[in-house]
């Protein structure tokens, strides 16, 4: 690093300190290269002539309306509006967009750290959880404009959700301005009115630094004052303070990394293999289709080759590659309620059908059947009797999709070998089956 870059890294960040009292002022100088404090927009740009091209942050009591540059860093701290240029083509002259505003207006009282906030403001939002559930009033909640729901990362919000505190970050700026360098983002991070701003600031310091390290070059743990009087156990203790606090980040951002993989996850479960579960008409039979092949069964959808005028078949044909000579009719259906009995002619009808046409009976007749497929799996009502009874007259098995499910997540996850799964439905008599989920 040359001595002009140290030099420019030392003056960092350049903080606009925006009507804070003396008492917040002090609480934020430690971590300040450079702070310069004003008592509004007005006196920092035009009496004390600052300009937002050299400003890194922004940190503001009682914003009125007030612009900020849409390339700066913004703190806020209690009720406030703020706006930013909006370069607007079909409208000449200076515009401007509302970002966000903080009012009194809410009435809810329980307040909770949203599931996602990021791990360097959860110690901080703890605290002020605590402190906002036992006051007088209701706290102030924030309102975001146009920003997009990608970009708005709650930090304590409401019972209904609406945020307390909350993080905003964005690359692109439909209502114009600059940005602090190619290809960073900008941060806003807007909080109620708190008692220990310098957690807060620290917390926005570390935030910032992992996106745009010119604005906040040096860490923020080595921009405070560590006492030189400690004692060398208290030093030992504060350095193991600092290194679980360190390893409590990563945790919490490996945590927060695995929880989206399982979101996504999630999603892409559900419109594949769970759709066993949920599903009904074509696309159920195409689900359990694809569940049975990746069981080990050869599958052939019967109604695909056929014309609009032609009597429909069964919906599957199964065959498996050790027994050419075995083969397995399936008719699948989904049902909101119960299953219905009166289905099983339709069964047998598949049945007497492939009997006419081959010679022989099917080695096995399957009725594929996902009831209640509108509730959770856990909670769905098991079939009665009758259903056994009545799978037994048409001489079919009975099968429940979500049977199906657990044997294939057996097989998938190694808990069951797949020929013995294959095995266990091979085999499978007359009548409801309910097989072993470990075979």
């Amino acid at each position: 690093m040359s001595m002009n870059q140290f030099s420019a890294a030392r003056n960092r960040p350049r903080v606009a300190a925006i009507g804070l009292s003396d008492t917040q002022l002090a609480e934020i100088r430690p971590f300040c290269g450079n702070l310069r404090p004003a008592q509004s927009v007005d006196e920092y740009l035009n009496l004390q002539r600052f300009s937002w091209s050299e400003t890194d942050i922004v940190v503001a009591c009682g914003l009125d309306h007030d612009e900020i540059d849409a390339g700066v860093h913004v703190l806020t701290i209690g009720p406030m509006s703020h706006r930013i240029p909006q370069r607007r083509r079909d409208r000449p002259g200076r515009a401007f967009q509302e970002l966000a505003s903080m009012a009194a207006q809410n009435r809810e009282r329980e307040l909770a750290i949203a599931p996602l906030c990021p791990p360097m403001y959860r110690g901080p939002a703890e605290i002020l959880t605590k402190e906002l559930s036992s006051a007088d009033d209701p706290p102030t909640t924030v309102t975001s404009y146009r920003a997009g729901e990608q970009l708005r990362n709650p930090i304590v919000e409401t019972s209904s959700g609406r945020p307390v505190a909350l993080r905003m970050q964005w690359a692109d700026r439909p209502w114009g301005g600059r940005s602090p360098a190619p290809g960073v983002d900008v941060l806003a991070l807007y909080l109620p009115k708190l008692s220990n701003l310098s957690l807060w600031f620290r917390a926005f310091l570390i935030d910032i630094s992992e996106f745009d390290p010119q604005r906040v070059p040096q860490p923020p743990s080595l921009l405070g004052d560590r006492s030189p009087w400690y004692t060398p156990r208290e030093d030992e203790l504060a350095r193991t303070i600092t290194e679980i606090a360190r390893r409590k980040a990563d945790l919490e951002s490996d945590q927060q990394r695995v929880e989206g993989q399982l979101a996504r996850e999630r999603v892409q479960a559900d419109a594949t293999v769970r759709r066993t579960i949920w599903e009904d008409g074509n696309d159920l039979v195409e689900a359990v289709g694809e569940m049975l092949e990746e069981m080990g069964f050869a599958v052939e959808k019967m109604d695909e080759p056929k014309q609009p005028h032609e009597a429909k078949h069964e919906d599957l044909r199964l065959t498996v590659a050790d027994q050419p000579d075995w083969q397995a009719i399936v008719e699948v259906k989904g049902y909101t309620k119960g299953i219905k009995t009166n289905d099983a002619q339709q069964v047998r009808m598949h049945r007497d059908r492939y009997i006419k046409e081959t010679g022989r009976e099917p080695n096995l007749t399957i009725w594929m059947v996902n009831p209640y497929r509108a509730m959770e799996p856990s909670d769905r009502p098991g079939p009665d009797s009758n259903v056994d009874d009545t799978a037994k007259i048409v001489e079919a098995v009975c099968v429940l999709t979500t049977d199906l499910y657990r044997l294939w997540k057996s097989v998938k996850a190694g808990d069951s070998a797949q020929d013995v799964v294959v095995g266990l439905l091979v085999e499978a008599e007359a009548g409801l089956w309910r097989p072993s989920l470990n075979p």
